[in-house]
């Protein structure tokens, strides 16, 4: 059997049978929008559209490390690493989930949220994100790659969801359960067929070993996430609750917040590609200082916040340069060998690192010069063991303290992030006063996460665990501030 009789026979029958039944059912989705309005069908053409988006790139990289592999003769042809069925696959798994999911809710109770809703969502959220965290580990071994490219992928877009409304998908849990569980146990059946057939193999080099007759636990795993993802999005978009939250968070869903995603993001690839860490690095740090950019500008207007920007990275482009050149005022390191793009020998990641960073620590310290230097003398804790092990810089102190720096230099960065946050207060006096919304100081709590994760995956557990205490330590100076005054 080829892979297209695959689908001529297992997945286009149920597709048409689905489609048949959710046309006949006439009548409104129990707790949802009327199925014949733009925004019920809109969402459902445009999740398979998603689908394909987010999964080409990582389904390319999986059949380049063989994860997965065709035999030539079973497959009509390929586009990039991948087979024109399997492109054809993302589409036509996302429809039949979705088929099922509103066939279903035209039987279902209305619209229900669950209790506890603030447990749901983000300690579901968090928990997700561990898995996505394991994930990324297992990508470091041979025979757990396969499962650490399932949970590094599709984990932290379901921690999003969960995030958003985990307590609207629960409070419908047996048509949420029904939903997935269904078209996966179904797949489960269909995918043992094909790999007996020799439609395609699973790589039992880079999988843990665990099967269910023929079919690979991680093939299982797949499966299982991809239509909690399908499912979960789907009735997000249907839910009547949802709608009203995304009106809420309107006001709050500015430029800088996308930005802000992007440099979260630009994170995510790296256990899958090393070697590009300088890339992602540079182009998620550009992100977060043009989130810093606009949200400075929304608070004192574009002049001020290009002058901020020049201030800030100007000044910590000289600082560095000086630094590394005389050993004032952090030590004696230098920029040999650093990776590119650099502005004579400095990485422009530091530089823009140091405006982003001190924007996010002067908001977190509501304008408090010397509580901002020593959030990003803490964060600092976290660099050090970091870029060294990139070679973006080299100590030479004969005096370290920490990571081959010396305790001059976690002066040196208090006291220049002081200076720094205080002229940022002065040229916008508005960042000492932020208000109560949501605003790029979050940043510092995903670094909590991020920071200390990243030492790990580099093999440095003993300087994640400091990393971690000295960004939790800052964080609990600004809570003891606060309380005081």
């Amino acid at each position: 059997m080829t892979y297209l009789q695959y689908h001529l026979l297992f997945i286009l029958p149920v597709l048409l049978a689905l489609a048949g039944l959710t046309v006949r059912r006439r009548g409104p989705l129990a707790g949802a929008y009327n199925p014949r309005d733009r925004w019920t069908w809109g969402w459902f053409w445009a999740l398979p559209v998603v689908a394909a988006v987010y999964t080409t790139p990582w389904d390319n990289f999986l059949v380049f490390r063989e994860v997965w592999t065709y035999p030539p003769e079973r497959v009509l042809g390929r586009l990039g690493y991948v087979p024109y069925e399997e492109y054809a696959f993302f589409v036509l798994q996302t429809l039949i989930s979705g088929l099922l999911l509103l066939l279903l809710m035209r039987r279902g109770g209305p619209a229900r949220v669950t209790p506890r809703p603030g447990l749901v969502r983000w300690g579901g959220a968090a928990l997700l994100m561990g898995l996505a965290f394991v994930g990324a580990l297992c990508l470091r071994g041979e025979s757990t790659f396969y499962l650490g490219l399932i949970l590094a992928w599709a984990m932290p877009v379901l921690a999003g969801q969960w995030a958003f409304g985990g307590d609207l998908v629960l409070g419908r849990a047996r048509l949420f359960w029904t939903a997935v569980l269904a078209p996966t146990v179904y797949l489960w059946l269909t995918d043992a067929y094909a790999i007996a057939d020799g439609i395609w193999q699973i790589s039992p080099r880079l999988t843990v070993g665990l099967r269910l007759g023929p079919l690979p636990f991680e093939e299982m795993l797949f499966f299982l996430v991809t239509n909690l993802l399908v499912v979960t999005g789907l009735m997000l978009f249907l839910h009547p609750e949802a709608l009203r939250r995304l009106q809420r968070a309107r006001p709050v869903l500015k430029p800088w917040l996308g930005l802000t995603a992007l440099y979260l993001l630009l994170k995510i690839p790296v256990p899958l590609w090393p070697a590009g860490f300088p890339l992602l690095g540079t182009l998620g740090t550009a992100c977060l200082a043009l989130a810093a950019l606009t949200y400075v500008a929304g608070l004192g207007g574009w002049g001020r916040a290009v002058g901020l920007l020049a201030l800030g990275a100007g000044a910590g482009w000289l600082i560095e340069w000086t630094g590394s050149q005389t050993g004032w005022p952090f030590g004696l390191y230098s920029y040999a060998g650093a990776p590119a793009p650099t502005l004579w020998t400095v990485p422009l990641i530091v530089p823009l690192g140091w405006f982003a960073m001190t924007v996010v620590a002067t908001l977190l310290s509501r304008g408090r010069p010397l509580l901002a230097g020593a959030l990003l003398a803490a964060w600092d804790v976290g660099l050090e063991p970091l870029m060294t092990s990139r070679g973006y810089w080299t100590w030479h102190d004969p005096h370290p303290l920490w990571s081959g720096a010396p305790l001059l230099n976690f002066l040196g960065w208090w006291a220049v992030g002081a200076a720094l946050s205080w002229a940022f207060v002065r040229l916008v006096p508005r960042l000492a006063r932020p208000g109560s919304g949501l605003n790029p100081a979050a940043v510092y709590f995903t670094e909590l996460l991020f920071l200390p994760g990243g030492l790990v995956l580099f093999g440095q557990p003993l300087a994640a665990g400091v990393t971690f205490v000295a960004l939790l330590l800052g964080l609990g100076l600004v809570q003891a501030v606060r309380w005081r005054t």
